[in-house]
């Protein structure tokens, strides 16, 4: 099992992150470089237009990716660190072409956990397949949780957001553009002085190959530019996981339907209205992960 102290434990309770040095194997990393560059491409969904290339949903079925997930270091790292059972969601792939691509602004995870109430645990373990250091950066900024937290995005902005989309939808003469719903859904954390705010308590830390970070749900976090340097591109590994007890949430999975529908643009996964199908129901025991015992960490 990977080392966790109390202390550890203590800062992730707190604030909500953890860095995590030498997480990943050499020969774990080596074989998501080699297999990740031929499952990226150009971004469909507007809201991931920051960046070069991304997938959703990859490694799915994957033997080496399931051996990691279940060998008893990795679930009894995260058995300790969240004091919880989880259930692997979702592998991703993000890449940022030097100086040309910004990421993601400040956000929170509506896409990559729209399908679970806003109360319920989910966390995200992220890797970049390059070091990550000054003064080339290409990594990202997160805000320790006990400063600012981004629940307020689950429970009530995103909600008002896609309210105010699917009202106009109704309206023949509504004159909201795609542009109106994209100020909408990042300004609440961009906008000049919520970004000052969130710029003076924000953590950068330095990555080599194998290191990790692992944040929980409600941490705000946004992309840095890859500057110039010994690399072209950037490329992150990321996978997701949520609580077992998580219960579906139909609503909010609809929701992230509503701007694609508006403004008919292709969303990067189906993954929100998959997992589950009843509102309410426990998501561990629903039909989509019957036959995915792997998935239980």
């Amino acid at each position: 099992m990977l080392e966790i102290s109390l202390k550890d434990q203590e800062k992730f309770r707190k604030e909500g992150f953890l860095l995590l040095k030498n997480f990943y194997p050499k020969d774990f990393i080596s074989y998501i470089k080699n297999k990740i560059d031929d499952q990226i491409d150009a971004p469909t969904d507007k809201y991931q237009s920051g960046f070069n290339r991304l997938a959703f949903d990859l490694f799915e079925n994957d033997p080496v990716v399931i051996d990691f997930i279940q060998s008893d270091r990795f679930k009894g790292f995260m058995s300790m660190l969240t004091q919880r059972k989880m259930i692997f969601a979702q592998s991703l792939a993000f890449e940022l072409k030097k100086k040309v691509d910004k990421g993601f602004p400040y956000h929170i995870g509506t896409q990559s956990f729209g399908y679970h109430r806003a109360e319920d645990f989910g966390c995200t373990i992220w890797a970049p397949l390059i070091p990550v250091s000054a003064p080339h950066y290409g990594g990202m900024k997160y805000i320790p949780r006990d400063k600012i937290s981004g629940s307020f995005m689950y429970t009530q902005v995103d909600p008002a957001v896609f309210e105010i989309v699917e009202k106009s939808t109704d309206d023949e003469n509504s004159r909201l553009i795609l542009e109106d719903y994209m100020k909408m859904r990042d300004e609440p954390l961009n906008s000049d002085g919520m970004k000052m705010i969130l710029d003076h308590f924000a953590v950068q830390d330095d990555f080599e190959v194998g290191d990790a970070l692992i944040f929980d749900k409600n941490v705000i976090h946004k992309s840095v530019m890859l500057e110039d340097g010994d690399y072209d591109s950037r490329t992150a590994f990321v996978m997701r996981f949520f609580c077992s007890e998580s219960k579906y949430d139909l609503q909010r999975a609809i929701n992230l339907e509503v701007p694609r529908k508006k403004w008919e643009y292709a969303g990067p996964t189906s993954y929100h209205l998959d997992v589950a199908k009843e509102n309410g129901q426990s998501i561990k025991d629903s039909e989509f992960f019957k036959e995915k015992s792997y998935c239980f960490l």
